[in-house]
């Protein structure tokens, strides 16, 4: 009997330090539930919550009394709730014991006010005496996913840079390419230009010294005939020159209807007999201010690109009429000041173009013909001429219905009779006594000169280059009122190395110049040129005469 009673004390000991130990554990499992962050939500088998802790409060905006009992839809957004007891009762049949954070996609939760966040979650189950408990800890994902949206904000941006840096570098590259292929086009055209503009020099003064000679009226039409040539080899001269960029333009006062008029021979020679060319030009046109040569280049430019779009023939059309842009236009495809303009159309009925090569149709070196048949230089030399001359040029077209390209040149205001009047038709002549020291190079151009000077009423002394017009010069031996010189020559001593020697020796002493390169060209030359008036070749006699008279007389 003795016996049973410690025996019975050390086993109400033992179920009081179990009963302890647990009390400890559901403290401390209630301390951990009580700050964690993060919310902590058990459910049981009919998916009610059965714990709710101050994280998932926080989280979801509900108190624990609100939540315990109810179904765990009423945390979840109703799209996703039929998704969620699937996952649930799939998991529960899984044997797996518990699922951690990032082995499943994203989720999103709802908020006490309806409002959704997304969140990540992990889930585990318990079976305790034949009942399953699900417990999921969750986290609110929000602060996670704008830190996403902005690094990839960040990264699209930074991306978008880089693509905007690369843009520009290519651009600038193929800028630097096409510079450097003007340049060399440039130099090659200049030098074409200077021996090409001589031998036309040769051929039409000797054109006009034939001409005073022939009397028969057959020989003079053949006569006229080869001078028109010359004239137009002068004309290709100049263009060669505007689309390397190397000719000053000498914008004049005209009539867009009477020089449009004026080519109409030569550009229904120009775009052959299948092609129809009909003109619609406006019954009167404002004055302009434009390069002369230039209009001619472009309307010949756009007539021949619209031939070449009509293989099988058709109808091109020019037209001229006046246009006011107006205030509320500024800034828009015109890209025009508000005025009054005239605007030149060429339109054809060819296979028109498509909208990217529209776009892209003044672009230089950019053409759709075939290797050797198209420079791409056309359109934008227009382009920059009617720039430079305060107009813009507008290109509309429709693939198998044709194109029209327009250009707006802008309103002077300016008596048209009055400028055609600046100067009389007159030829003017030699004085008794001027005597002309001519320096060229080249023999068959001081010949010409030569002749054509003694024609004009001049005396003339020659020299073959400028050291030998200098030696002449300082010798007394001649006494001249006038060096005309080329300004191209060898032997070290240039036409305006010449010049600079005359002005500081001689400066009683008149002097004019001539060169085949433009002013621009030439003077580039020699950086330290005297500023001396350039007589272009080739030259007609009346230019000649009036250029000699103006430099004898200024």
């Amino acid at each position: 009997m003795t016996c049973s009673l410690p025996s019975t004390a050390s086993s109400s000991e033992k179920d009081g330090k179990i009963e302890l130990a647990v009390r400890h554990s559901e403290a401390r499992l209630s301390g951990i539930l009580s700050i964690a962050a993060d919310a902590i939500i058990s459910v049981d088998e009919q998916n009610l919550i059965t714990l709710f802790n101050h994280g998932a409060e926080t989280i979801f905006g509900y108190v624990s009394a609100e939540v315990i009992g109810k179904p765990l839809d009423m945390l979840l957004p109703m799209r996703f709730r039929a998704d969620h007891a699937d996952h649930i009762r799939h998991f529960g049949a899984s044997g797996t014991m518990a699922r951690r954070m990032g082995e499943r996609q994203e989720i999103l939760g709802l908020r006490k006010d309806g409002t959704e966040f997304p969140a990540e979650a992990s889930i585990s189950q318990i079976e305790i005496v034949g009942s399953r408990t699900f417990t999921a800890i969750l986290r609110d994902a929000t602060q996670n996913r704008l830190a996403a949206q902005l690094l990839e904000t960040r990264v699209a941006e930074h991306t978008k840079e880089l693509r905007e840096e690369i843009h520009r570098r290519e651009q600038a590259q193929a800028a630097l390419s096409q510079s450097q292929r003007m340049e060399a086009f440039g130099q090659l055209a200049g030098g074409i230009a200077h021996d090409f503009n001589n031998l036309l020099t040769v051929i039409s003064g000797n054109h006009e010294l034939l001409e005073m000679r022939l009397t028969d009226e057959k020989e003079l039409t053949l006569l006229k005939r080869a001078q028109e040539a010359a004239e137009m080899g002068a004309r290709l001269t100049r263009r060669l020159l505007t689309f390397a960029r190397r000719r000053q333009l000498e914008p004049t006062v005209l009539d867009l209807n009477e020089q449009i008029s004026g080519m109409v021979e030569l550009l229904r020679r120009s775009i052959g007999e299948n092609v129809t060319l009909t003109t619609n030009l406006a019954p009167r046109i404002w004055p302009i201010r434009a390069d002369p040569s230039e209009i001619e280049n472009a309307v010949l430019n756009l007539a021949i690109n619209a031939r070449d779009a009509m293989p099988n023939g058709g109808t091109i059309v020019i037209e001229t009429t006046e246009c006011s842009i107006d205030e509320r236009e500024v800034g828009g495809e015109l890209k025009l000041p508000a005025g009054d303009y005239v605007r030149i159309s060429v339109s054809d009925t060819g296979t028109g173009m498509k909208p990217e090569v529209v776009g892209r149709a003044f672009e230089p070196f950019f053409t759709t013909k075939p290797p050797g048949q198209g420079t791409g230089l056309g359109l934008s030399t227009i382009y920059g001429f009617v720039q430079q001359s305060g107009g813009t040029v507008t290109a509309y077209s429709e693939l198998g219905r044709g194109t029209c390209i327009n250009i707006y040149l802008p309103r002077v205001v300016e008596d048209l009779k009055a400028a055609r009047s600046e100067r009389p038709d007159e030829v003017p002549l030699a004085i008794e006594g001027d005597i002309v020291l001519l320096v060229e190079d080249r023999q068959d151009v001081r010949d010409v000169t030569k002749a054509r000077l003694e024609q004009l009423g001049y005396g003339v002394v020659e020299a073959e280059s400028g050291a030998a017009a200098i030696d002449l010069l300082k010798s007394g031996r001649v006494s001249v009122q006038l060096v005309f010189s080329d300004v191209v020559m060898p032997g070290g001593v240039s036409g305006y190395g010449l010049a600079r020697w005359v002005q500081a020796n001689r400066p009683t002493l008149k002097i004019l110049l001539t060169s085949g390169f433009t002013e621009q060209i030439a003077g580039a030359r020699d950086p330290d040129h005297a500023p001396n008036k350039l007589l272009r070749k080739p030259y007609t006699r009346t230019e000649l005469a009036r250029a000699v008279r103006d430099a004898l007389d200024g």
